[in-house]
């Protein structure tokens, strides 16, 4: 009877699947600390499955339901709701099963949160078009502090759109800066001081006649530096950044040049103060870079491939890479030891975990004594007299490398591979591997280190997950949980509040 009473719901609702008069879409499952969140924005419901109980509870919403962000380190999830001429964000709290409703300045696109959770950037796409909306400022956001739970509207005061990315600052003791880039520039914010005016900064080149899109942005460690790679230009453009507090920052612009084929930035490591970490993959090298450009202060690696990505490791040391390439390079930036490695296959995007000093590389396809097929390369970098010594290792791999989720904490990556339904999971430190069969394969995973599960979600339009503890091979602790999307009273979105 339970299997049949969604299908009867979905039958009475048309044969494509709606309810009442709208279609039945879920938004994608989101992850908080200790379960999963799925909101339908059909029946103004936010459906919790924690997964240690083979119950589901709801949260009534507001309607209007169209974006779900969990902040980071709680378990607390951002909706946007409303309707265009009175929007809304729903601030649910999961353990609580509460919602906390508050007023937004704008019928905004998406919230961006800071890493500890304490700052949210409400902000448009400019694709998005607005839906109803017939003219809309893209130049405004709303600034979300979770901690007094106040929405305040900010006004960037620009010629460009839409902000291409927001970058959040590191904790400083009396400001917070937030970089949002641009496609004329970049503005900056301080989100302690929301009522100090917003900082406009131009990216003009010598000899041109506009400012650049700005494609990256990356704070320096104290947030004295905000380094920005730009397009079409190989200069990492440095920003000095004043110390005032309470008043609009003031900003001086640098073009530093290194190599050519700017690809990719990163902040520098501990102890290489007023510098930044540029990669070049026409010129082939890697630079740590002045940020006054002072040519003498500047640090070079030669590299024997093209790489298109950087990483800090511990200490120094910084690993670099390129999709698509085999080679991967580690440098210490300060006394200038590198060392290199090839993979038995064409890399994939990694996962890098700085505090093992270890980088996990799916690859497609190798040939090795073993026979051909996918694999997952480990790399792991050690320290030698002169030079850094990067150890491999791989695990051979049935099928292609799949959905992933990562416990930072106890250091495990989970893992499926394509057409198995399978989760294996690897300590990274050792490299011990456990599998566990499910029922059903995974189309994502989700690790809630609240309560050491994992959660694979096998793709259903209602839902449907299985919760395992972390690490195990035994199902018996397995619980899966379906068409869970339903769960709480079906209502039209015109009775909901």
């Amino acid at each position: 009877m339970r299997r049949l009473l969604p299908l009867l719901v979905l039958a009475a609702c048309g044969t494509r699947g709606s309810l009442y008069t709208s279609p039945l879409k879920p938004l994608p499952l989101v992850a908080t600390q200790g379960a999963l969140v799925q909101v339908v924005p059909q029946t103004n419901r936010a459906v919790v499955v924690t997964g240690t109980t083979p119950y589901t509870q709801t949260v009534t919403l507001s309607s209007g339901a169209r974006a779900a962000v969990a902040v980071p380190g709680t378990d607390t999830v951002a909706v946007l709701t409303g309707a265009p001429k009175a929007p809304t964000l729903d601030l649910v709290d999961v353990a609580g099963l509460s919602a906390t409703v508050l007023e937004t300045p704008g019928f905004f696109d998406t919230v961006t949160f800071s890493p500890d959770g304490r700052f949210g950037l409400l902000t448009y796409v400019a694709a998005a078009r607005g839906g109803q909306l017939v003219a809309r400022n893209l130049n405004e956001v709303g600034l979300l502090d979770t901690a007094s739970l106040s929405l305040r509207r900010l006004q960037l005061d620009t010629e460009s759109l839409a902000p291409r990315s927001v970058v959040f600052g590191p904790v400083e003791g009396a400001r917070r800066l937030v970089a949002v880039t641009l496609e004329r520039g970049v503005a900056v914010l301080d989100a302690l001081h929301p009522e100090v005016p917003t900082r406009r900064i131009s990216v003009r080149p010598q000899g041109s006649t506009g400012d650049t899109p700005v494609l990256e942005a990356v704070f320096s460690r104290d947030a004295h530096w905000l380094f920005l790679r730009v397009s079409g230009q190989d200069d990492v453009v440095a920003v000095e950044l004043g110390s005032e507090v309470g008043a609009p920052v003031s900003a001086s612009v640098n073009f530093v040049a290194g190599g050519r084929g700017l690809a990719d930035i990163e902040t520098a490591p501990e102890g290489t103060d007023d510098a930044v970490l540029a990669v070049y993959a026409s010129s082939k090298e890697a630079f740590l870079l002045d940020a006054r450009g002072i040519q003498d202060n500047h640090r070079r690696l030669s590299l024997t491939d093209v790489a298109a990505h950087v990483a800090r490791m511990t200490g120094t040391t910084v690993l670099l890479w390129n999709e698509g390439s085999r080679t991967v390079t580690a440098w210490d930036v300060k006394d200038g030891r590198s060392g290199v490695v090839a993979l038995d296959g064409v890399a994939s995007a990694p996962l890098v975990v700085p505090a093992l000093d270890k980088a996990l590389f799916p690859l497609p396809q190798v040939s090795s004594s073993a026979g051909t097929g996918p694999a997952l390369a480990t790399v792991s970098l050690t320290d030698d007299t002169n030079r850094v010594r990067l150890h491999l290792q791989g695990v051979q791999l049935a099928q292609a490398f799949a959905a992933s989720a990562y416990d930072a904490q106890g250091q495990r990556l989970f893992f499926s591979v394509a057409g198995s339904s399978t989760v294996v999971s690897m300590d990274l430190r050792t490299l011990q591997l456990v599998e566990l069969a499910l029922d059903a394969t995974p189309q994502r995973l989700f690790y809630l280190p609240g309560t050491d599960l994992v959660a694979a979600d096998h793709g259903a339009l209602l839902g449907d997950v299985t919760f395992a503890p972390a690490g195990t091979s035994d199902r018996a602790g397995a619980l899966r949980l379906s068409d869970f999307a339903l769960s709480g009273d079906l209502q039209r979105p015109e009775d909901a509040r």
